[in-house]
């Protein structure tokens, strides 16, 4: 799970019954140390975890569910988002069609109509504090054909599980350790790619490709490819049109964490946590990616 406040989610999911053999049933509680996060997948439904989340969907119950995190810290700021209209991507909005309603002392909720993809959608959204770091989002979702209260009591079982402990603290990696300009020196005319697919006996898929380009120049590229998704931000479908590329790019140090700070020219801005293990294999924000340079041809960046 990540750090993005509630209204920067773009929503991209196929709006169908997800069959059993792509989803993993969950019989222990899931649990997120680093965030002091566990929680129960509801009866009668799947999930597995995904770059921003976990994923959960149904072979009885239409639609899906999302949990993840966000960085609002106290109720106010959750209703006022709850109260806006989402707009989570191309041909995707959500408007309220109520009002923000209290579900405990520490969760409030609403429901939404509109579109996911261009098809017409309903969905719950529920906002919750955590006392100890970051508070959980979820989002209960499906065609507006068939939503129904089974959606919004998945949602509000799912909030009735969480469990709050103070977060694990991470041991920094030693490579981490290294001056901000030799990570720039290692990223510079660098590709990094992120790459996700599951296939259900050739009977369904689930696919993500992130492709980010680094270029010495201090611009990057930036293109992602989903058939099934939930994203943080705004991903633009392929590279940026201009001969610089989609925004900026920047390492920072902050305490014993490095930092890559894209800055998109729209005014977007992504942080990822990097980190190198023993074997100079690359993570952002805990997922591999990997790293390729100008001498691997097709595969290296586009940094013209």
């Amino acid at each position: 799970m990540q750090n993005f406040a509630i209204y920067r989610f773009i929503i991209s999911a196929l709006m169908l019954t997800i069959t059993t053999d792509t989803y993993a049933q969950s019989i222990q509680p899931v649990n997120y140390p680093e965030l002091g996060v566990s929680f129960e997948v509801p009866e009668g439904w799947m999930g597995q975890t995904i770059e921003n989340g976990y994923l959960m969907g149904s072979n009885v119950f239409p639609g899906f569910m999302l949990i993840t995190s966000h960085d609002l810290t106290n109720l106010p700021a959750i209703k006022k988002e709850l109260s806006d209209t989402f707009k989570i991507g191309p041909n995707s909005t959500l408007t309220p069609v109520g009002t923000v309603e209290t579900v405990s002392d520490h969760v409030v909720g609403n429901t939404f109509s509109g579109t996911i993809s261009g098809e017409p959608a309903k969905a719950v959204i529920l906002g919750c504090l955590n006392p100890n770091g970051l508070g959980i989002t979820i989002i209960s979702a499906s065609n507006a054909s068939v939503f129904s209260n089974q959606n919004i009591e998945a949602a509000l079982n799912l909030v009735k599980s969480l469990t709050f402990t103070k977060p694990a603290q991470v041991t920094p990696n030693i490579q981490n350790r290294k001056p901000a300009n030799e990570w720039e020196k290692k990223f510079s005319d660098c590709r990094l790619t992120y790459m996700e697919s599951y296939t259900s006996n050739g009977t369904g898929s689930y696919g993500k490709k992130v492709k980010i380009d680094l270029c010495g120049d201090g611009y990057f590229n930036h293109s992602s490819y989903n058939s099934m998704s939930v994203s943080g931000g705004n991903y633009n479908g392929g590279y940026g049109n201009t001969n610089k590329g989609a925004g900026t790019w920047e390492i920072l140090k902050k305490d014993d964490e490095v930092i890559l700070r894209l800055n998109f020219y729209d005014g977007e801005q992504y942080n990822y946590v990097v980190t190198i293990d023993k074997d100079d294999k690359t993570f952002l924000n805990g997922n591999r990616y990997f790293r390729t340079y100008e001498d691997a041809g097709k595969y290296g960046p586009k940094c013209n």
